[in-house]
């Protein structure tokens, strides 16, 4: 039990870029030109899911599988956005972009949504960031080359709550050459294993090698 361990993403951005767009170089540069983020989101901040759907061998002679066999694996990234600007509008209706139409002032912006679905795939990249002290600043990076808005919520505009448009985009298969969906980037020491016991007070944190007491 390690409490100085305890990680607690207080502020991040999910930004995209096009379609396998090279990995950042590390957590900390801030993402540069054609990253683009898509800003602020709602407080329940970026949620990250995995599902490794797996079924187990039957035999006649015993009632465990002997082995699995692994059918699909899903991950997928979820936020609801609250800025209704191009880069969001344009991921949540699958490439949609506005374009000025006319010479009139103020301008209007025009763009159509298309009656045929279309693949719209984008990088992607989920950004957090915990400050634990001033001296204790650890930075997260989740890089997807490949990915696409699975699911969109309603969006209902109304009065009483600003625009949202909510987006889960799912990460897909690797270009040739390469073997992974997504790459995690952090100069937090915590993510490696047997990180070092600290002192917190008076009270010593134990760590898995060190003799419990009654």
């Amino acid at each position: 039990m390690n409490s100085a361990l305890v990680r607690v993403p207080g502020t991040g951005e999910v930004s995209l870029a096009p379609a396998d767009t090279p990995e950042p170089a590390d957590p900390i540069a801030p993402l540069a030109a054609p990253w683009v983020g898509l800003g602020l989101s709602t407080p329940d901040g970026t949620t990250l899911a995995r599902k490794v759907e797996k079924e187990g061998t039957e035999h006649w002679q015993q009632l465990t599988p002997a082995r699995y066999i692994y059918k699909s694996q899903e991950l997928t990234v979820a936020s609801v956005f609250q800025e209704t600007k191009g880069e969001v509008l344009s991921a949540y209706f699958g490439g949609m972009k506005f374009a000025a139409v006319g010479t009139s002032t103020p301008k209007v912006y025009r763009a159509e949504i298309s009656s045929i679905p279309k693949g719209d795939v984008r990088a992607l990249c989920v950004d957090w960031i915990d400050t634990v002290s001033d001296t204790e600043v650890y930075h997260h990076r989740l890089y997807l080359p490949r990915a696409e808005v699975s699911e969109t919520e309603d969006a209902q505009w109304g009065r009483s709550q600003e625009a949202r448009w909510g987006m889960k985009f799912s990460a897909l298969a690797p270009p040739k050459g390469k073997t992974y969906i997504a790459v995690w980037l952090t100069d937090d020491p915590a993510v490696l294993f047997g990180a070092p016991a600290v002192t917190t007070g008076a009270l010593d944190v134990i760590t898995e090698d060190q003799p419990r007491g009654k």
